[in-house]
Parts: structure tokens; sequence; C-alpha cells
């Protein structure tokens, strides 16, 4: 028996390694995903900020901003009268890929009626008794428009 041959390295062939070209391509997608993450964030604040501005000169008592539950959030939760009103906030710069409110569909507002549901109870409140609402913003080019009980 070889004694030497056993500790001979063993050299993995190079399919099996990632190279540089590879893993400075994925470097670079993964910043500019980043940075795009990051510019549509700040895109959804400012017009979260400008529904919320909206809501409040229309006699709305602005309670939450971004309440999350689990992975899912609603953008505002305010006061309109007697009512608690979940709004959601969908802008588009134009209406190339449609209006911001087509983009509540059925899905969409199924997660906001559970995170609203998961707010009640948070926060001790009746979920038969509570008045409540789900109202959506549409903020498109430059126009907003308020969709009171969208659903």
């Amino acid at each position: 028996m070889n004694n030497s041959s056993s500790k001979e390295s063993k050299t993995i062939p190079s399919v099996f390694t990632t190279g540089s070209v590879k893993s400075s391509v994925s470097e670079k997608q993964s910043a500019l995903r980043g940075r795009q993450r990051q510019e549509n964030h700040e895109k959804g604040q400012a017009s979260e900020d400008k529904a919320a501005a909206y809501l409040k000169k229309n006699g709305y008592r602005i309670l939450e901003r971004n309440w999350r539950f689990h992975k899912n959030e609603i953008d505002i939760i305010a006061r309109d009268g007697d009512y608690l009103v979940f709004v959601e906030v969908k802008a588009r710069k134009n209406a190339l890929h449609g209006f911001g409110c087509e983009a509540v569909d059925s899905k969409k507002q199924g997660i906001i009626k559970k995170v609203a549901e998961a707010y009640l109870i948070y926060n001790h409140l009746s979920l038969t008794g509570t008045p409540c609402r789900f109202d959506v913003i549409s903020i498109d080019g430059g126009s907003i428009c308020l969709f009171k009980n969208a659903f």
C-alpha cells in the first residue's frame, strides 16, 4: 500500500467551480436588482405620501401606515367618520400598463381583507361590530382618484 498516493490532493474539474466571469455577472445583476428594488420602494413611498396628504385634506385621520402582518401589508389605515378604512395605494407613471386601481384584483383584495382582519384582532376590535371600509387610491400620472368602498 502506497501512503503517498492517498495523501495526494485531488482537484475539482473546472466544470464544477464557479468562474470569476459568472460571479462578476451575477454580482452586477444582483446590484442592479437591489438598485431597482430601492427605486421602486422610494416611488411607492412617495405615492403613499401623496395619498396620505390627499386623505388628510379630505377629512381622514391617518392611524397607521404600512401596517404589516407577516409578509403582507396595508398601505394606510385611517378613520373617516365612524369608519375604519383600509386603503390600498396604487400608482402608475402613465397608462401604458393600465391604471393603478386595476392592479387591485380579487387576489390582492383577499390579502388585504386578511391583513385587515389581523389588524382588528391585534387591536382588540370587534370583527363584526367595527364599521370597516376598503378604499383604493389610484395615482395615475398627475391625477389622484379615490375609490371609496372599492370592494
